[in-house]
Parts: C-alpha cells; sequence; structure tokens
C-alpha cells in the first residue's frame, strides 16, 4: 500500500491517531522511568559513597531492570551525567524569566539559583559533580547560567553600570568561570554549602567590580571585601581537614 493510500486510510479510520497517542504514552512512559531511574541514584548518592552504589540497586529502586537503566540512559558515568543535565534543564527554564530591568539583582539571582540547584541535594551532587569532572570535558544539556548573564550585563552596560569598553558577553562567561571554580572546590569538599555561596557571589562581584564604571565601582567593591571576609572566616575548609 503506498502512502497516499495509507494517509487516506487512517484518516478513515483514525488509525494514525491511534498511533500518535501509543507513541506519545510510550514515550511518557520512557521519561517517568528515566526520571525514576534519575532520582533512585540521587537518592543513592545521598547516603552512601558512588563506589558503594550499584547499577542493580539503583535498578531495584526504581522499579526497574537492570537492563532498562542501560537501554534508557547508559553507563554509570552515563547516569551522572544525566542527573547534571536535568538540573541544567531545570535550571534553564528557572532561569529564562529573571527580570532584567535590574541588572545587578538578576546578576546575583542567577548566581544564586545556579548555586541552589546542587546545594539542594548536597551530599548526592558533590559526588556527581566530581565524577562527572573526571569524566572529563562535556557541556551539560539545556541552557548554560553563563547565557541567563549575557542579556544582564548588557543591560548594565547600557545603563552605565558596566563600562562601555568591555565584551558583555565575556564578562557573564567569566562570572561562569568563577561559578565552575567554586563548584570544583566544593565538589571535593574544600568549601561548605555556604562557601560554594560565597565564592560564586565573590566571583561575581570581582568580575564587577574590574568592569564598572566609576560612579559603581566602590560599591562592588564592598560587596568583595565583605564576601571576602566571609569566604576567609567562615566558610573556607582547610584542605587537611
Amino acid at each position: 500500500m503506498d502512502g497516499l493510500l495509507q494517509a487516506r486510510l487512517d484518516a478513515v479510520t483514525g488509525s494514525g491517531d491511534l498511533n500518535r497517542r501509543d507513541a506519545n504514552r510510550r514515550d511518557l512512559n520512557k521519561a517517568r522511568r528515566r526520571d525514576a531511574i534519575l532520582d533512585a541514584a540521587t537518592t543513592l548518592l545521598a547516603e552512601r559513597h558512588s563506589d558503594e552504589v550499584s547499577t542493580e540497586e539503583i535498578a531495584a529502586l526504581a522499579g526497574v531492570a537492570p537492563a532498562t537503566i542501560y537501554n534508557l540512559v547508559g553507563t554509570r558515568d552515563d547516569v551522572v551525567r544525566a542527573l547534571v543535565d536535568r538540573v541544567m534543564a531545570e535550571l534553564g527554564e528557572s532561569l529564562a524569566g529573571i527580570d532584567a530591568s535590574d541588572p545587578i539583582a538578576g546578576a546575583v539571582l542567577v548566581v544564586d539559583q545556579t548555586v541552589a540547584a546542587f546545594v539542594a541535594d548536597s551530599n548526592a551532587f558533590r559526588q556527581v559533580v566530581a565524577i562527572a569532572q573526571r569524566a572529563g570535558p562535556r557541556r551539560p544539556g539545556g541552557a548554560m547560567p553563563s547565557d541567563a548573564q549575557v542579556p544582564l550585563m548588557r543591560r548594565a552596560q547600557a545603563m552605565g553600570i558596566l563600562r562601555d569598553d568591555i565584551d558583555a558577553a565575556g564578562i557573564a562567561r567569566q562570572i561562569f568561570v568563577s561559578y565552575t571554580g567554586a563548584m570544583a572546590l566544593w565538589s571535593v569538599g574544600r568549601l561548605d554549602d555556604a562557601g560554594f555561596s560565597t565564592a560564586a557571589r565573590l566571583g561575581l562581584y570581582t568580575a564587577l567590580a574590574a568592569t564598572a564604571s566609576d560612579a559603581h565601582r566602590d560599591g562592588f567593591l564592598q560587596h568583595v571585601a565583605a564576601l571576602s571576609r566571609a569566604l576567609e572566616h567562615d566558610a573556607w575548609q582547610a584542605a587537611d581537614h
């Protein structure tokens, strides 16, 4: 039967709609099982070291067969990457609606929400981040926090908060570089959760102070000084602790 005749038959019998509904149900079922796998991995990693968590345990807690993990997600490292991807996808949705009318408040919110997305399950995601870093460089799925910072930095530049001779997109990327440095230290225990937040904010305000117009520089420098003191006295964990 040729394609045109099949299409006409589907239109008469409604089988095309049935097929689409069946496909949608299958996709929804796959998505639910995939989420159950990732939820199970997060729960187990929050309780134990990653070396003690097996694929079979993840499958048992998720209520699926071990083979389902390989079919829907992949290896254990793929599960870790998928956990990061899910966080970043959810984060991208929340960052998309940030108000740019006050770009500095918006920039702080981007940093704070990005930190909060990982420290919400701190015990699990310290390990997830450390494993993902050992697995090698890779851009996570979803929007990056630096993508949300770009329009904010451009708005700050247009408002005269930042100098007009700087690259606003480059500053947004530098803020994210500072954030990822803080995250790396947090993942190996050099920073506690509060320290992660403090260091990420310090990176933001340092970048702003370095590129601010004369009228705004001192205000940013005050934030840098206060955050530096907090990081030194309250949040930094000595390497031998």
